[in-house]
């Protein structure tokens, strides 16, 4: 489980073969923190450590988790957000993030002003239902709030700090990015016609 709560790495390495992706990530300050075996979120995807040398983190990618997430597009030298997971005695900074995306959204616009940016972003219409204005969202792994609900668009307000420690500051108009709704509200809404 993580909170969305982020830090910045880079992709050192990524390899494709006939059984998904061999993703390397340059994260000198987070390899020390690693094991072979733990979980770690990359850009809000759940992924495996198989692997760490240096100062670099290995992770095996599955065809199901290239095909649902906007890793399909990634490139060597791209910047990803990283997040270890969240301990019993963490502070519950952002929301309860899985690292289980629920599908890809699209940068429709980036609108800046004076003190922050704000980023529409449309997303399939089946998981509209699950985001509320004012709720919490994970973007690329980044707990964020719902600023405006617009049909199948949202509206998020970046601040600066979340800009500057996070890769939202490299998308541009038709980047995909990983969208995973708060699953609070994917529980009450599986509950509800069962209790009526």
């Amino acid at each position: 489980m993580f909170t969305g709560l982020v830090d910045l790495a880079t992709i050192s390495n990524l390899k494709e073969d006939q059984n998904g992706y061999q993703l390397c990530i340059s994260a000198p300050t987070l390899v020390g923190l690693c094991k072979k075996g733990d979980s770690v979120a990359i850009d809000g995807v759940c992924l495996t450590v198989v692997e760490h040398q240096e100062a670099q983190l290995v992770f095996y990618v599955s065809p199901e988790t290239i095909k649902k997430t906007a890793l399909l597009n990634y490139k060597n030298g791209q910047a990803v957000n990283v997040e270890l997971p969240l301990r019993p005695t963490d502070r519950l900074g952002g929301h309860y993030v899985l690292g289980h995306v629920d599908c890809t959204g699209s940068v429709k616009s980036i609108q800046a002003t004076a003190t922050s940016w704000f980023f529409t972003i449309e997303i399939p219409e089946p998981f509209i239902k699950y985001v509320v204005y004012k709720g919490s969202i994970a973007v690329n792994g980044i707990s964020l709030t719902v600023n405006q609900i617009r049909d199948c668009e949202i509206e998020l307000c970046i601040i600066p700090v979340t800009l500057e420690k996070t890769n939202l500051s490299f998308l541009q108009t038709g980047s995909l990015v990983n969208i995973e709704v708060d699953i609070l509200a994917k529980y009450t809404a599986n509950l509800l016609p069962k209790h009526g």
